[in-house]
């Protein structure tokens, strides 16, 4: 297990493509110098104790296809720079983290993502419409936040989605029947604010896969009362 912090001079591997320090005793803040490493397709530092902010300088490694900066200390806001790296095409895995302010819409240049999950953190504001541009995302996590709003009609654009997770978070309104209407096979909704019917297609019928925990149904949806 590796100790110590990443070196401001790791910028000077300018023909560096893949960096995985993943589970080690990394500390302190992820240098600036690191947007000198315009090559660089996989990052991985994550389950460390990384702090501070993400910085924006990140946003220039533009070959990027994978980022796993997932269970660190990383805070702040989610920069614009860095979610929206249109090449990410396998993960962004930012979860476990204490980013606030709300989920940048920039979300919706990651066109090509198979997976996003940014759980676990202080996110607020609504779910940004353009997250519906991810067209061919497969795995989508976002809970454990203090994401408030409506689920944005957008989302039924995701026509590959297998997994979402959207539970412990303050969404509120009625659960779009459109979500039914996708191949997901697990979907988790609970711990929110939602109120109304649940609907009755797709995954909704599948009780191994669906999940709506403190619910606030109206009692002829599940045969039984609304939660207090």
């Amino acid at each position: 297990m590796i100790s110590g912090s990443i070196p401001e001079s790791i910028g000077k591997l300018s023909k560096l493509q893949k960096l995985g320090i993943v589970v080690n005793n990394i500390f302190g803040k992820i240098p600036s110098s690191i947007g000198n490493i315009t090559g660089l397709s996989n990052l991985g530092a994550a389950t460390n104790m990384l702090e501070g902010r993400i910085p924006t300088e990140l946003g220039n490694c533009t070959n990027l296809q994978q980022l796993y900066l997932g269970s660190n200390r990383l805070t702040g806001k989610i920069p614009e720079q860095v979610i929206g790296i249109a090449s990410l095409t396998i993960g962004l895995y930012l979860e476990l983290n204490e980013f606030t302010g709300p989920l940048p819409s920039q979300v919706g240049n990651l066109k090509n993502l198979g997976a996003l999950s940014i759980s676990g953190n202080k996110l607020t504001g609504e779910i940004p419409s353009a997250l519906g541009n991810c067209l061919v995302l497969e795995y989508l996590d976002l809970h454990g936040n203090f994401l408030d709003g409506a689920i944005p009609s957008s989302l039924n654009q995701l026509k590959g989605i297998r997994e979402l997770n959207l539970s412990q978070n303050n969404l509120s309104g009625q659960i779009p029947e459109f979500l039914g209407k996708l191949p997901l096979m697990r979907l988790n909704l609970s711990h929110n604010m939602f109120e109304g019917e649940v609907p009755k297609v797709g995954v909704f019928n599948n009780i191994s896969a669906f999940s709506v925990e403190n619910y606030r149904t109206a009692p002829e949806a599940c045969g039984r009362a609304p939660v207090p």
